[in-house]
């Protein structure tokens, strides 16, 4: 006779006992790095007194030639109405101006239907933050704003720039073109490219440093940055660039600007912008425990995607995806015990918390319904 117990669905404590990971059905991460839009505006370099004014994104009309494949009419005119910015007559300073608020959200899960692999969640990000580890990726975004990244094509334009961080009291301003993209900068690099007026250099990128981090594990932080470059009159600027569906496309125009309205001499105007998503992929460009020797950082991201080639440089055959880390918790919780600081932790570990802090949505299977199923067509076979 059979053993009728165990052909029922499992209780509801047993079900909890299976969720001792962190997969779960439902799960969700807010973002740790809070960007603002940035804002495009210029002035005048010999003047210390001068007033910026915004960049402004107007329309203009082109006659190109159609040079795509398979053109109806290759060769031929092709007028086009696109949008268009440059630095304004007068100004030769372009300043690209954000701000960044820090929160802990990466220590906490935004949403989930388990508490219980909530509570994991909290457990190892405590045991990270006690090691060093949002220090580590402190550094490592502190690197990407130092650097101009996030003005993208706009740092490429001049041979002369800066970028300017203010954050509780202090400032500090680095030469950014002397710091690359591709190979993180060690603090005493970044040490040599910055200035903090009267104040020892060093030891305010230290504070920079420290406060990342503390708003990446407990207490919100909030930064406010400029980069500035110089430019010559009529020099073109480079906003984001918006995506507009071609059934949304009523005017005509071929390309599309961010932007943002504003005030300017009695007149609502549009000021050019960077989305705040295109900043936050610059400054999350911290990626380098990919392996793979064709590229630098790239932007934190679970299977490593590459936008600009369509790479994925996370996949069961190369480097592990965050999925694929997420799967061994005991792993995880052996690494962070074992280690005595953030240095000694595999590139895997600094990744797994790096897309916490990137955010999102990360439910996948439910170990706990997956054996409701299993115990329950067990029963029924039975």
């Amino acid at each position: 006779m059979n053993d009728m117990t165990s052909t029922e669905p499992l209780a509801a404590e047993a079900v909890a006992d299976l969720r001792t990971g962190l997969e779960t059905g439902m799960l969700a991460f807010a973002r740790s790095l809070q960007i603002s839009e940035g804002l495009f505006s210029a002035r005048a370099g010999n003047d210390p007194d001068a007033v910026a004014v915004p960049v402004l994104v107007e329309e203009k009309g082109v006659r190109g030639q159609s040079a795509e494949d398979n053109a109806k009419n290759p060769g031929l005119s092709n007028p086009q109405v696109v949008d268009h910015a440059c630095m304004p007559s007068g100004c030769s300073l372009l300043d690209l101006s954000f701000t960044l608020r820090v929160l802990p959200a990466s220590a906490k899960v935004h949403a989930s239907n388990s508490p219980v692999v909530a509570a994991n969640y909290a457990e190892v990000a405590r045991l990270y933050g006690e090691l060093g580890g949002y220090r580590h990726l402190a550094a490592l975004y502190v690197w990407n704003i130092l650097n101009g990244r996030f003005a993208w094509r706009n740092r490429f334009q001049t041979d002369m720039a800066t970028v300017t961080i203010k954050f509780a009291g202090y400032a500090l301003t680095s030469t950014c073109l002397d710091l690359g993209l591709e190979e993180p900068a060690h603090i005493e690099e970044m040490a040599s490219v910055v200035a903090a007026g009267n104040n020892d250099a060093r030891a305010v990128l230290e504070k920079l440093i420290d406060g990342i981090a503390e708003g990446l594990r407990a207490k919100p932080f909030e930064a406010d940055i400029v980069f500035t470059s110089s430019l010559k009159p009529g020099m073109e600027i480079w906003p984001s660039q918006e995506y507009i569906r071609e059934e949304d496309r009523k005017d005509g125009k071929s390309r599309y600007y961010a932007s943002l309205p504003c005030v300017h001499r009695g007149q609502i105007l549009r000021q050019a912008s960077m989305h705040s998503q295109k900043i936050g992929a610059a400054i999350r460009h911290i990626d380098i425990w990919h392996d793979n020797p064709n590229y630098g950082a790239i932007a934190v991201n679970p299977y490593g995607g590459v936008q600009e080639t369509g790479e994925v440089l996370r996949s069961k055959a190369t480097a592990p995806s965050f999925y694929d880390v997420r799967k061994k918790h005991d792993d995880l919780v052996v690494k962070l015990q074992a280690a005595t600081s953030a240095a000694e932790l595999d590139g895997s570990v600094h990744f797994f918390f790096s897309n916490l802090i990137r955010g999102g949505v990360f439910g996948g299977k439910d170990p706990a319904k997956a054996a409701e199923k299993a115990a329950a067509k067990k029963g029924k076979g039975k």
